[in-house]
């Protein structure tokens, strides 16, 4: 008797229970300084002279993906009030970047170049139907020779997905205020 009143108490528990499912997101964010403090009071931007990097693959070269970032990147600053400029003397700050998918560079390769480890792992990913991208930024002060802001973003892309570069800068600056 004893048992079987513990059986149903717990089939009566088990119906109460609910169980809250959230999206666990695909991509891992590592950031190092504060991107507001180091351009405060700064307006204009341009592209690092020497900090640009595209490692990808055949398939996204001829999808024009870099051409694709560089736009989503200067319409990302653009709406945060930033203006760009093709004049590296008028810039009061470059933008460096670098672009990958694990064919092309390893993650230790990255942490090499970048400082930088998101340590993401193909966990419940379909490695067949996925590549590991990753994004690095950094934030350039003309007077310095190291980034004063990086940003690496890493994780599974199908590559296809439309509007997924978009969503993908607006994560990686969510914490820059829009200037006044």
């Amino acid at each position: 008797m004893k048992y079987l009143l513990t059986f149903v108490l717990l089939l009566t528990l088990n119906g109460c229970v609910t169980e809250t499912h959230q999206e666990k997101s695909t991509v891992n964010l590592v950031t190092t300084g504060d991107i507001n403090t180091v351009i405060t009071g700064r307006t204009f931007f341009s592209w690092h002279p020497d900090i640009n990097a595209n490692y990808l693959n055949k398939k996204l070269n001829k999808n024009d993906t870099e051409e694709k970032f560089i736009l989503a990147l200067k319409n990302e600053l653009k709406q945060k009030g930033f203006t760009y400029t093709d004049d590296l003397q008028k810039a009061d700050f470059y933008i460096g970047y670098g672009l990958g998918v694990d064919t092309k560079i390893s993650d230790d390769q990255i942490l090499n170049k970048t400082g930088l480890s998101a340590g993401i792992e193909p966990h419940g990913i379909d490695e067949n139907d996925s590549d590991k991208a990753s994004v690095f930024i950094a934030i350039y002060l003309p007077t310095q020779l190291t980034p004063q802001w990086t940003i690496l973003a890493q994780g599974y892309t199908d590559s296809e997905q439309t509007g997924a570069m978009d969503e993908l800068l607006q994560l990686m600056f969510h914490s820059l205020e829009e200037k006044n």
